[in-house]
């Protein structure tokens, strides 16, 4: 099976090798960001009712003892909030939470670009080693004269589409896993707003 693949890999020319770097450094942004979404724990977008009493009364230590314990990027963002409205590193707790919330955001965002870059070019990769390829088993048919044979012209045509097969093979998980990253990004992001939203009921600024 592995020579197999390797003869593909071999017959389907040179633009094999950058559609083939492709897959590796898709395959590696697919898994980070995976890792990163796990490590993140995209969750707790509301305020529990001890840190809610505890804003109110603007008591931010009591506000923070309470969200220490909770692992959940919900969490984390007001932690980070209020730990930077208690230093002053910003106007307000609601300021420094949508601050935050752009921090969340993104460390999310983080490597999609490349991701979407490798869904886009990887076809082309492969539409471009299809051209080349038809054009040197034309070239080599236009050699042969009258003596080519169907078998010849066969070789020639499948040789050259094996480079959009790989190409298409890279992009279509990479567009899909990109899409499905985006979508939790946007899922977040309205979480973050309801809950910037339930901040301000709270704090009033």
């Amino acid at each position: 099976m592995t020579g197999t693949w390797l003869a593909f890999l071999t017959r389907g020319g040179f633009l094999m090798i950058p559609i083939l770097i492709c897959s590796v450094i898709g395959l590696a942004l697919i898994v980070d960001r995976l890792y990163v979404y796990r490590k993140l724990n995209l969750q707790g977008f509301t305020i529990g009712e001890e840190v809610r009493s505890a804003l109110r009364a603007n008591a931010l230590d009591e506000a923070m003892a309470g969200l220490a314990e909770d692992p959940s990027a919900g969490s984390s963002v007001l932690r980070e909030a209020i730990g930077d409205a208690v230093e002053g590193r910003s106007g307000g707790v609601r300021t420094a939470f949508i601050l935050a919330g752009g921090n969340l955001v993104r460390a999310m965002e983080e490597s999609l670009r490349g991701l979407a870059t490798i869904a886009a070019i990887s076809p082309l990769l492969g539409l471009l080693g299809t051209v080349v390829g038809m054009i040197r088993a034309f070239m080599e048919i236009e050699s042969h004269g009258a003596s080519v044979s169907a078998s010849l012209l066969a070789g020639g045509i499948w040789e050259a589409l094996l480079t959009t097969a790989a190409g298409l093979t890279v992009a279509i998980p990479c567009l899909l896993f990109h899409n499905l990253f985006q979508g939790r990004i946007e899922w977040v992001e309205g979480q973050l707003s309801l809950l910037a939203a339930e901040l301000s009921d709270v704090v009033g600024d």
